[in-house]
């Protein structure tokens, strides 16, 4: 049998009196107290920007679903006159838990499900939400507020977080739009401007946000400038067949994804991601007949360039975002008077989604 190897210096047993010396000098250099033989105090760490956002979006979105549960309570049957308002209040009672359980970490969730499940009796409640609307005015209000700091958050935050949290905003974009026009109300505020979306928070130091990979950018980026460029040819066809007010919205249309490729080929070119050049002539859809086009065609746009941007949001370093997150809203503010349902989180299965971290 081979002889032990001999034990490493470092691998000494430490004097007993050394070892409370050593204690000793710990408590004096004021790293808190400290007990021979117990695990020092755990301290978490303050929350990042990321938790800071998302707990001021879980608390209106608690608001929110407050609100319309109190809405249609006060509206008793008459929702049901109006088949649109009806409907609308339908989907957006339906979106919101799914879009604040997509907020929610895994622990947090885990936590609220056992609760459920199995209530403690003796356990802290938690606070029912205040300052809750009653009416549709105050409740459509209060989405162009959630709306907003989604927007704001969006331009901050994580790119694994931005994605969803600006899927979020352009739904509540979508809904409140809809709530809007249904009920004959003005209580939503314009869509922001992307210039004006610049960082409004400290973020700390101690947790600071992270970005995607650069490949997904550069992919994203390509692809939202194909399909703006594509969307400016269709809109224009789409024109050129329309008359009277028709035809003047297709060609504003035309000229905003215009607009908004040719931003988006500038920042390629000084990213040095692939740029994309325009082309004279676009094949249109082959499957949608001819005399479809008109009813077919700009949902299908809107929808698709909703998912290109919300996707670019996610992939972009925080400066590159402002121009995705307002053409989000834009699409999804299109969308409105097109469709009646549209994903809680648009481009996103919730289920899906990874926990907040």
């Amino acid at each position: 049998m081979p002889a032990p190897l001999p034990r490493p210096p470092s691998a000494r047993p430490v004097p007993r009196r050394a070892l409370l010396l050593g204690s000793a000098a710990l408590l004096l250099a004021g790293c808190g107290p400290v007990l021979v033989g117990s695990p020092e105090e755990y301290t978490p760490p303050p929350p990042g920007i990321d938790d800071l956002y998302r707990e001021d979006l879980l608390t209106l979105l608690d608001r929110a679903v407050a609100g319309t549960a109190a809405v249609l309570a006060a509206a008793g049957g008459a929702p049901a006159e109006d088949p649109e308002l009806s409907a609308a209040l339908g989907v957006l009672e339906s979106a919101l838990p799914q879009q604040r359980l997509a907020l929610l970490t895994g622990a947090e969730a885990e936590k609220e499900q056992e609760a459920k499940s199995d209530p403690d009796p003796e356990a802290t409640t938690t606070p029912a939400p205040t300052d809750v609307p009653q009416d549709l005015p105050a409740l459509v209000t209060l989405l162009g507020a959630l709306r907003d700091l989604a927007v704001q958050a969006s331009v901050q935050i994580s790119g694994s977080l931005a994605r969803p949290v600006a899927a979020l905003a352009a739904h509540t974009e979508w809904i409140a739009t809809r709530l809007d026009g249904a009920a004959g109300t003005s209580s939503l505020t314009a869509v922001p401007v992307a210039a004006d979306l610049v960082a409004t928070r400290e973020v700390p130091a101690s947790d600071p946000p992270s970005i995607g990979a650069e490949s997904d950018y550069r992919s994203s980026l390509q692809r939202a400038q194909q399909e703006e460029w594509y969307a400016g040819y269709a809109h224009e066809v789409l024109a050129a067949r329309a008359e009277g007010t028709a035809r003047e919205q297709h060609q504003v249309l035309s000229q905003r994804h215009r607009d908004r490729a040719a931003a988006l080929a500038a920042i390629a070119e000084e990213d040095g991601a692939p740029v994309v050049a325009r082309q004279a002539v676009y094949a249109l859809p082959a499957e949608i007949p001819d005399e479809q086009l008109e009813g077919v065609l700009p949902g299908l746009l809107a929808r698709g360039l909703l998912g290109d941007h919300l996707a670019l949001v996610g992939a972009a370093p925080f400066a590159r975002r402002a121009l995705s997150v307002v053409a989000a809203l834009e699409e999804a503010q299109s969308l409105a008077a097109i469709v009646s349902t549209l994903a809680p989180l648009p481009s996103l299965e919730t289920e899906d989604l990874p926990p907040a971290d």
